[in-house]
């Protein structure tokens, strides 16, 4: 196909908009239809009439490049902010032509309502799509809780009534941040724990404000967590330190959760590392609790959800046709 001529507007970027959200807002600049404007970017299959918010839309690598052609931007300014055109949501090559899909459901992450005062700063005025790892973004600049709902009467949940859960969300990112992987992990471990038969919570998915509820104790709990795991990541951990943290815990938190936790030590037991050099000058710089190591996976997935992340057995997800509300 040949080279495409930039369209003559510029759609502002959204960071976290999930592509299907941007190509629609695009279109729509340019008054055309979404199928229209996907004929020219290459072939594919899409459901009748998907709307940003059902479904995610993925493209190959030849696609992407000619998105980034027809929109005029340079291809990483777009991978920057739309996250499944990254190289591991690339569709296969298969014949090298430029193809797309637009299946009924997104194959990894969940499309969860943008802040519409976020987007307004950046000059868009219609809705905005993110794709987000789990049901829910809390967007920290205006206060408010977004999640997948499309009921466009409750938008949002105004968390100004409830400043904790904006702490504990600035928390949980600051913990992310400083650990890497390892943060998303203990997270999504802080969330099982609250899932034990033993705390007796409600589930993520009872109700819309579920994360709400959970969110400040669970931050609190992988903070606890992220002591111990820091410590058993650099081999830096005996047995007798998990007896003192057992206790501390149990006192700190209360029986329910220290029981909990204790079950959760268990399967985090440490590690069998190879001798350190005998120079400090020869040790290596990176620190190891930036990587997972058993019993999680090495590698994190970018969209996987907590209750995917997570090591430990106990469900963490309400029993019904509609997770998370």
């Amino acid at each position: 196909m040949e080279r495409i001529r930039p369209l003559p507007y510029r759609v502002p970027l959204v960071d976290g908009e999930s592509t299907g959200s941007f190509v629609t807002r695009l279109a729509a600049r340019h008054g055309q239809s979404v199928s229209h404007l996907l004929a020219t970017v290459g072939e594919g299959r899409s459901a009748a009439d998907v709307d940003p918010w059902q479904s995610e839309l993925y493209f190959n690598a030849a696609a992407r490049q000619r998105l980034a052609e027809m929109v005029g931007r340079p291809l990483d300014q777009l991978l920057r902010a739309l996250a499944s055109l990254r190289d591991e949501h690339l569709l296969p090559d298969g014949s090298g032509a430029a193809a797309y899909r637009w299946p009924w459901r997104p194959r990894s992450g969940f499309l969860v309502r943008g802040c519409a005062l976020c987007a307004a700063r950046r000059g868009v005025l219609d809705q905005v799509w993110l794709i987000r790892p789990d049901p829910w973004h809390i967007c920290m600049q205006h206060g408010r809780f977004y999640d997948i709902s499309g009921d466009d009467r409750w938008p949002f949940i105004d968390l100004s009534p409830g400043p904790h859960v904006l702490q504990a969300e600035l928390r949980r990112l600051r913990l992310v941040k400083r650990l890497g992987p390892v943060g998303r992990l203990l997270v999504a471990d802080a969330f099982a724990v609250l899932a034990h038969p033993a705390v007796q919570l409600p589930r993520l998915g009872g109700s819309r404000t579920a994360p709400l509820r959970l969110l400040p104790t669970a931050v609190t709990v992988a903070y606890r967590m992220a002591w111990l795991e820091r410590l058993r990541l650099d081999g830096r951990l005996v047995h007798g330190d998990y007896r003192r943290w057992r206790e501390e815990v149990r006192s700190d938190l209360g029986r329910q959760l220290g029981l909990a936790l204790h079950e959760w030590s268990e399967w985090h037991l440490p590690l069998q590392l190879p001798p350190l050099p005998l120079t400090r000058a020869a040790r290596p710089s990176s620190r190891r609790y930036r990587q997972p190591d058993f019993p999680h996976q090495p590698a994190v997935p970018g969209m996987a959800p907590v209750d995917k992340l997570t090591c430990l057995s106990w469900e963490i997800l309400a029993h019904g046709p509609r997770p998370y509300g």
